[in-house]
């Protein structure tokens, strides 16, 4: 039963090499060459007060974002257990 699945592999493995055949070596080379530019970044220049103003801040969200993702997953976990309690006491 199983040998549709296989022909149609075959068949898609030999229709990608024929696509690989087509093309030359030149236009792959001038993709490549085209296409692996230098990107240069600028970042704004900020003083050493306000760069630890910035790394506080984000340190204070990242720090509530940990408590939040902690009290939601307690509260999963609360309604998960209450659940399967409530399940276990109607089996019995």
């Amino acid at each position: 039963m199983s040998g549709g699945f296989s022909t149609d592999s075959i068949n898609v493995i030999r229709a990608n090499r024929s696509l690989l055949k087509k093309r030359k070596f030149k236009d792959i080379k001038k993709l490549v060459i085209n296409t692996s530019g230098k990107t240069e970044l600028e970042f704004m220049k900020v003083s050493a007060e306000e760069l630890a103003e910035i790394k506080t801040k984000i340190r204070k969200e990242a720090k509530k974002a940990a408590e939040r993702d902690i009290t939601i997953y307690g509260i999963c976990a609360i309604i998960l257990i209450l659940f399967a309690g409530f399940i276990f006491l109607q089996m019995s």
